[in-house]
């Protein structure tokens, strides 16, 4: 009864169950007529089968005329036995055309699917590697227009090798056909062929150019529309639209103008398909029909010859077509593959291990956690702090922060990312429910709960759609109050739990009432773990164990928050100003 279960599960298998991939592959990425080849290794069989299928397919379709010329030689000589034979094989060689052609484009569709579900993978593999490293190495926009567009674009040049292969094949088959029938005719339609492809030829590489820079102009104006998108209620609050509008008007101008001259290339292009084939067939009617005027040739085998010079139209377009298609892949292919090269920040090291005292030391600042400590930091330029949190949380120069008296770089990422959690000053809210957003590695200490309280975050919930856990958050949260988000993500952070957290400017958009709360509970569940903070706010620079004062980058003087407002005038500028 197994066996007859497996059986039947077998047959009701789809040829593409196997996407997405369990491993994609490491693709060969040294150019990119290596890195195409790899991709068409990968599906070797499916192109090969719909290679089988497309030379059937066009093969029928050539030699059709033949019978057709056949069948007619047959009427004008009033022979119903052979017409009747030629009828029975034109329907059965249109059976197999038929099938074959279906067989055929479920195969080419099929390596398209493959191979843009393979690239998607690869990509998102990528982006894994690089984690927190992409959107400073990679704009969002590109990112967006490689997984989508480039994709598709390198996908789609794979759906027409079973078509190219079967037009050549049927071009040599009619070719010969004809030279054996009329070599003048048959000399005269192959030679003119492939000229008319050569013709085309130079077209190419100015095609090629064009769409280059068209695709270069629509990466710009991606990345300009997100970044818009992004900072839209800044914009309005200073007054901005009007000139980002008008970037954006160029951006799209500057795309418009890109895309009117690749399609001017294109319809030039696809002008030269409908001329150059008929020329060719005016001159295969005038010179046959001549030949049957002195009697050299007879009707039937002059519509042989036109059927096969209006088939060879068809060839002639799918290469061109092809063309436009490799045209489109190559430089899809060079943009998937200049993400795919793109290296991290940081190099990162084999040690997985480390002491329960360690401490962690910006050798750039001076700034030094040591283990169970809750420190305060207060910088006179907000850039040098961001930068500060970008070190200890090992996104840039990991091999300037020691940790355990080793460089972050010489630990593991996944270790680093474990035991130190770095909270940006404009954390990202993705969509999805509550529960969704807390979906993150942490100890198992505390509860979604426990975080949400020491974050003073439960009002959020309440003002959301759906109950608890379930509560759905929009797109970057853009429904919820700055403070709001930035409770949310505090909170996230909180949940985590991590050996060391790094929290920049984590209370900036919350009220004084709320920031006091917060103060208080989130270093209370922190007890016995490492916190940094990044702040300017009293509230909270009053609550922590020891203040680091900054100035140009350099640890200036340190001690408690009392301690620093008498004896420092800076730190009393600073914490003033900053409150």
């Amino acid at each position: 009864m197994s066996v007859m279960n497996r059986l039947g599960n077998r047959t009701r298998r789809t040829p593409f169950d196997h996407v997405p991939f369990e491993n994609p592959g490491v693709p060969d990425i040294s150019s990119v007529p290596s890195f195409l080849f790899w991709l068409g290794r990968k599906q070797w069989w499916i192109i090969l089968s719909g290679t089988f299928f497309g030379i059937i397919s066009f093969c029928a379709l050539a030699i059709m005329p033949r019978f057709l010329g056949n069948a007619i030689q047959s009427i004008t000589e009033k022979d119903s036995a052979s017409v009747q034979r030629w009828a029975l094989t034109i329907i059965a060689l249109g059976t197999v055309q038929s099938f074959s052609g279906l067989f055929r484009h479920r195969r080419a569709l099929g390596g398209w699917i493959v191979t843009a579900t393979r690239l998607q993978q690869i990509i998102a593999r990528k982006a894994a590697q690089l984690g927190a490293d992409l959107p400073r190495l990679v704009s969002t926009g590109e990112v967006v227009a490689v997984n989508s567009n480039d994709v598709e674009r390198v996908a789609r040049g794979y759906d027409m090798i079973p078509r190219l292969i079967g037009a050549i094949v049927s071009f040599i088959v009619v070719a010969t056909m004809l030279i054996s029938a009329s070599p003048t005719i048959g000399l005269m339609v192959t030679i003119g062929v492939p000229v008319m492809a050569v013709g085309i030829a130079p077209i190419i590489k100015p095609l090629q150019a064009r769409e280059t820079e068209q695709r270069r102009r629509l990466s710009i104006v991606s990345s300009l529309a997100a970044d818009t998108v992004a900072g839209l209620r800044v914009l309005r609050g200073i007054g901005g639209e009007d000139a980002f509008v008008a970037r954006f008007e160029k951006a799209s101008q500057d795309v418009r103008a890109a895309a009117v001259r690749t399609a001017r290339m294109r319809s030039f292009l696809e002008g030269l398909q409908v001329i150059l084939p008929g020329a060719l067939i005016l001159g295969v009617i005038t010179l046959g029909g001549s030949m049957v005027q002195k009697g050299s040739m007879q009707v039937g085998e002059l519509l042989s010859f036109y059927g096969y010079s209006a088939f060879l139209v068809l060839p002639l377009k799918v290469m061109t077509e092809s063309a436009q298609r490799l045209t489109s892949a190559v430089v899809s292919a060079r943009r998937v593959i200049h993400l795919l090269t793109i290296e991290p920040i940081n190099l990162w090291g084999s040690e997985k291990t480390l002491s329960a005292d360690a401490t962690l030391l910006d050798q750039q600042t001076g700034v030094e956690i040591q283990p169970g400590e809750s420190i305060g930091v207060v910088s006179d330029d907000s850039i040098i702090a961001d930068d500060l949190c970008d070190r200890l949380g090992g996104y840039v120069n990991a091999n300037r922060v020691l940790f355990g008296g080793k460089p972050l770089s010489s630990y593991t990422r996944e270790f680093i990312r474990q035991s130190i959690y770095a909270h940006e000053k404009d954390p990202a809210i993705l969509s999805g429910t509550i529960g969704s957003i807390f979906a993150v590695p942490h100890s198992g200490r505390l509860t979604i709960q426990d975080a949400l309280d020491a974050a003073s975050g439960q009002d959020i919930i309440d003002s959301l759609e759906g109950e608890g856990l379930g509560a759905e958050v929009v797109e970057r949260g853009r429904t919820l109050s700055g403070g709001q988000r930035q409770r949310l993500a505090l909170a996230r952070t909180l949940f985590v739990d991590a050996q060391i957290a790094i929290l920049d400017d984590p209370t900036s958009a919350v009220d004084a009432h709320t920031e006091v709360r917060i103060a208080k509970r989130a270093l209370e569940i922190r007890q016995g773990l490492s916190t940094l903070i990044l702040t300017t706010s009293p509230l909270i620079l009053d609550r922590v164990t020891r203040v680091i004062l900054l100035v140009n980058g350099e640890v200036v003087d340190q001690g408690t928050h009392l301690e620093l407002l008498e004896r420092s005038a800076k730190y009393r500028e600073l914490v003033i100003r900053g409150s």
